[in-house]
């Protein structure tokens, strides 16, 4: 708040107003316009100054979570205008008051949840629209939960598919309140930005949960006895067989949210207590296709790109499963894709569709692996190929063989740095002297949380931190570092997105001669180093340094300095 607002009132003053105004049906707006104040947001400001609690302003659109609204009766909030905005830990909840000084209502609240109560202010109008939308969204979903809880009564014992009816299944699994609740599911995690969506089941009750931003959370399940109906209704829509329950089963399906058509890769698993479904979210408008937005920094980017323009040779992307490598491969082919050029992809499975890229998808049940589609592919007259993992030695030779005869190949392997790929290509059994001649560019990657714009804050890490990161960048004390406090925008985790760390390492002629005379992995690390190749850890302190994630997150995602 401002000086000139400070000086405006006094305690004295405000407690003066809210006396003269006491029953009053617009007490609040009475109390500013007694105490000289213009709106509700200078009342709102002014209650944070005088009693030195946070003033909170609600984002657009802003749904709080509805395990926080549930604390509270919509009667109670309604009566003393305030809102539940998040539990701060097991013992204590923070509350959002349009008028602070109402100690009765910080006691009811007290009394009801049985919790400690912090208190926030907010503006008046705010509050009230958000207990409107929280309220209705909460009541929304209840609707639909109860909805499903009514349609079986189903002892938890006698629930197992093998215990139902194949059709009395089906017509479960088509019922509307099933329907809804699935819809429900896919919308909530787009719009939580949620990558996957796991289903567990246990012996009396499911588990439910979002993975958004690399980190899995858990959602409001149904009850047990719906979960056959529920993983029928997902087998339906993706066209598996829904009377098979031994055997894993692969599917997918589409659909359309506004003017976005969003992809679900279907995953079935049997597990002990039934089976275990995850749903992998894949939205084409959330794609990167930008280079710059996958983290590249400016030198390593314009790198890359000279890379990608060359007529033939190797590009090879690393690290674990998750690690991004995917997004990366389809920003780089939207980059160089144009009309004169023949783009053909083999993967297992097609994440993404993309337009003027020719993809292929591996079927293993007829036998049509990487290597049968890459022969295939070669006679297709290709410019450019991407393989989606290079996992055997028929594969490789084919990549290798690609790259010699004037093609350029782009694909993945599972390594835990780059230089580490090269005799990782040595022991599926390619000859060294030939992976030496072919592979231009590694890029090892890891993907890493993003800090919260909005509830970003400097903060004091330990000396135990600073002094790792001091082994990378001697100057690391000098350094302003950054956490997030937490908001509403990131669900109070202090992060939002993730952004990518990266070893970058281009093949020089002392690299080659290395790999040719079947140097370790060692003699090629250092020789990587000495060659100006900057390690994750290094790439990664630097957008600490920068302030864009943390020590940790770093750490997390790489050991090697």
């Amino acid at each position: 708040m401002d000086s000139s607002t400070k000086t405006k009132i006094s305690m004295k003053q405000l407690r003066d107003a809210f006396h003269e105004n006491a029953g009053s049906e617009t007490s609040l707006k009475k109390v500013a316009e007694a105490c000289g104040l213009d709106s509700s947001l200078e009342l709102a400001r002014a209650f944070s100054d005088l009693l030195h609690i946070p003033f909170i302003e609600i984002p657009e659109e802003h749904r709080i979570n509805r395990s926080v609204i549930e604390l509270v009766p919509e009667q109670i909030a309604r009566r003393y205008t305030l809102v539940p905005f998040r539990q701060d830990h097991s013992h204590a909840v923070t509350l959002l008051m349009a008028n602070p000084l109402d100690l009765g209502a910080v006691d009811t609240v007290r009394s009801i949840t049985k919790l400690e109560v912090h208190k926030a202010v907010g503006v008046e109008e705010e509050i009230r629209k958000a207990i409107d939308e929280s309220y209705r969204a909460a009541a929304y979903i209840e609707e639909n939960l109860q909805d499903i809880i009514s349609l079986e009564d189903l002892d938890a014992e006698t629930e197992a598919p093998g215990h139902i009816e194949l059709d009395q299944l089906k017509d479960q699994a088509n019922d509307a309140p099933v329907i809804r609740f699935v819809n429900l599911l896919l919308m909530g995690a787009i719009r939580d930005r949620a990558s996957d969506i796991h289903f567990e089941p246990a012996e009396k009750y499911i588990c439910i949960r979002y993975r958004i931003d690399g980190v899995l959370r858990e959602v409001t399940p149904p009850p047990r006895s719906l979960y056959a109906a529920i993983t029928t209704r997902l087998k339906i829509l993706s066209e598996l067989d829904i009377s098979e329950h031994r055997r894993p089963q692969d599917g997918r399906f589409k659909f359309k949210v506004e003017d976005r058509v969003i992809d679900v890769r279907v995953s079935v698993l049997p597990v002990a207590h039934g089976e275990k479904v995850v749903l992998r979210i894949l939205d084409r408008s959330a794609l990167l296709v930008d280079m710059k937005d996958v983290g590249f920094d400016p030198p390593m980017l314009k790198e890359f790109k000279r890379v990608l323009q060359q007529p033939n040779g190797i590009i090879l992307l690393t690290g674990p499963t998750g690690s991004g490598k995917t997004t990366t491969l389809y920003s780089a082919m939207s980059f160089i894709k144009s009309p004169e050029l023949n783009i053909q992809t083999v993967e297992d499975p097609i994440e993404y569709l993309l337009d003027g890229i020719n993809q292929t998808q591996v079927h293993q049940k007829i036998d049509l692996s990487f290597a049968h589609c890459l022969r295939s592919i070669l006679r297709q007259d290709p410019d450019i190929i991407m393989i989606g993992e290079i996992r055997d030695l028929e594969t490789a030779q084919i990549a290798i063989r690609s790259s010699l005869t004037g093609h350029l190949v782009l694909s993945s392997l599972h390594t835990n740095d780059a230089p580490s790929s090269f005799s990782r290509l040595r022991d599926i059994g390619m000859e060294p002297y030939l992976v030496a001649a072919t592979v231009k560019l590694v890029i090892a990657q890891r993907l890493v949380r993003l800090i919260c714009p909005r509830c970003k804050e400097p903060v004091k890490p330990s000396p135990e931190q600073v002094e790792l990161v001091s082994v990378v960048y001697p100057d690391a004390k000098e350094w302003t570092y950054y956490a997030g406090k937490g908001c509403p925008d990131c669900r109070h985790t202090g992060f939002r997105g993730r952004t990518g760390v990266f070893e970058f390492l281009e093949a020089s002629d002392v690299l080659r001669e290395a790999v040719a005379a079947q140097e370790s992995d060692i003699v090629l690390r250092r020789k990587a180093l000495e060659g100006g190749m900057e390690s994750l850890a290094h790439n990664g302190f630097r957008k600490v340094k920068e302030g864009l994630t943390t020590i940790e997150e770093v750490l997390h995602v790489t050991q090697q300095l």
